[in-house]
């Protein structure tokens, strides 16, 4: 699943953002980026936030479990938060400012109290940000679509490296960045149906679920790529609109993106369940890498910032969608191949053992 993510950072660096219309590129280009905005933009992210709030109710029962009383789960959750926070910010600083870590920590410290509350608490918190992100995320798109009209789109040089303002200008962007993942993108309702799934184990044993996974994964799949083409053909340059029905559109985009990240997960679960009937070489280099998620998540960055990012090796310079997609891909590669090696040696993911050293400290 980190592949996605990988794919989804790429374009970032060779000029590619969601929005912004893209039509002299090369037919192969111009395919790969209609691809891109039908499948992966706002898709990626709504899975990997729905996943994480998955493992936050995962955790709160594991600990309820373990006998642990509620202050003290509190008290785990707020550290985790806090260091996911830390983290994020040490990894938008020196690496990539889209990155997700903040946004997840902010989130844990803004709604984390919601895994004590029963379930009609949070179906009521559902129905809520559902309505709420209906509004902010039309208007942030607006917002979107005005800029590149008038000229004035979203940036599509990552922050530099080599001055002075570079650096200023990551650190003055840090408080801001989680809080527009979670204003402009339904950032809190995807943790939120994470905390729902976790508290009934839909992924814990997909085979009892099947049914309902499969569901999920059609129904969620099918509607987000429905969502998704009026906003595929604006990036192709393949449709021009006004701004508003343009805004509109891309908020479209955005929102069905909920329904593609959790069709994606239920995918995935029903994907594992078959692949561990035939459990080979690439089946366990896969469940390595989920197993090291945070440490291979950072490497993946990483890897694809030093290949494409201007002030670096470059390369972002000279690809277009396609390029930048085989690099994301290549990077996966590596941390697969990486992963496979570090199970046959029994290492754990270096960030991920001291993210748990850290938040299961003794006091």
């Amino acid at each position: 699943m980190l592949l996605l993510i990988a794919m989804a950072y790429s374009g970032v660096y060779s000029g590619i953002v969601f929005g912004t219309p893209t039509p002299e590129q090369a037919p192969p280009d111009t395919v790969a980026r209609f691809l891109t905005v039908l499948l992966l933009d706002n898709r990626a992210f709504p899975m990997f936030a729905i996943l994480f709030g998955y493992g936050m109710s995962w955790m709160i029962a594991r600990q309820r479990r373990a006998g642990t009383d509620e202050p003290e789960m509190r008290r785990l959750l707020r550290r985790r938060s806090l260091l996911l926070l830390l983290f994020g910010a040490v990894h938008a600083f020196l690496v990539y400012q889209g990155e997700i870590l903040t946004s997840y920590g902010l989130a844990g410290l803004v709604i984390g109290w919601l895994l004590f509350r029963p379930d009609r608490t949070l179906k009521r918190t559902i129905v809520l940000l559902t309505i709420l992100y209906a509004l902010t995320c039309s208007i942030a798109m607006l917002g979107t679509a005005a800029a590149t009209a008038f000229g004035e789109g979203v940036a599509a040089e990552p922050a530099g490296y080599t001055t002075l303002t570079d650096w200023l200008g990551r650190l003055a962007a840090l408080p801001f960045l989680p809080l527009v993942l979670a204003v402009a993108y339904p950032l809190l309702l995807l943790v939120v149906i994470g905390f729902l799934a976790g508290r009934h184990g839909l992924l814990d044993d997909p085979a009892a679920h099947r049914g309902l996974l499969g569901r999920i994964a059609v129904g969620g799949v099918a509607i987000s790529v429905l969502g998704a083409v009026p906003a595929a053909l604006i990036g192709i340059g393949a449709v021009q609109l006004a701004v508003v029905p343009t805004g509109l559109l891309l908020s479209l985009q955005v929102l069905t993106g909920v329904l593609g990240g959790a069709g994606y997960a239920a995918g995935f679960a029903l994907l594992a369940l078959r692949l561990d009937r035939h459990r080979g070489a690439l089946t366990r280099a896969v469940a390595a890498v989920g197993q090291r998620s945070l440490t291979f998540y950072l490497l993946n960055s990483v890897t694809v910032a030093v290949v494409l990012h201007p002030d670096l090796l470059g390369v972002g310079a000279h690809v277009d969608s396609l390029g930048a997609l085989a690099v994301g891909l290549g990077s996966w590669l590596l941390t697969l191949a990486l992963a496979a090696w570090m199970d046959r040696t029994g290492r754990s993911g270096p960030v991920d053992a001291l993210m748990r050293a850290l938040v299961y400290r003794k006091a």
